[in-house]
């Protein structure tokens, strides 16, 4: 079975949102910092909000607007967000496969420029950022 979808270090400063367009469920939100909260549009940039929720302020203040969250509790596993060809800067991994560094470990996406790296931490961060 899929795990639940894990972004991680390579959105950080990209936020493409062709993952928001392909979530069936809108469970990925993007930080607004002037109203402090996180927001799932129906289709990236069309301002329509389908969900919304309060983070977590120390959390969401590690990297603020600057990444795209997914909520774990939301997500169905549907696997359309991490297919190689939807993320353009390979951000996104299942649960089940994230790259924790270790030379035998699971393997990056082609595209993830952060190789080498323990990415596990974006997991745990996933579910503080929604902690209620």
């Amino acid at each position: 079975m899929a795990g639940v979808a894990v972004i991680t270090e390579a959105c950080i400063g990209t936020k493409d949102r062709a993952c928001v367009d392909v979530c069936p469920v809108q469970c990925i939100y993007e930080y607004d910092a002037t109203t402090a909260t996180l927001s799932s549009e129906q289709m990236a940039g069309s301002g329509i909000v389908e969900n919304s929720h309060q983070p977590n302020a120390d959390s969401v203040a590690i990297f603020g607007d600057t990444i795209l969250y997914v909520n774990l509790d939301e997500c169905t596993s549907c696997t359309a967000c991490y297919q190689p060809d939807v993320c353009p800067v390979g951000a996104i991994y299942s649960e089940d496969h994230l790259p924790n560094g270790a030379p035998n470990g699971p393997r990056y996406n082609s595209t993830d420029p952060n190789t080498g790296h323990d990415h596990t931490f974006f997991l745990q961060l996933s579910h503080d950022v929604f902690a209620d």
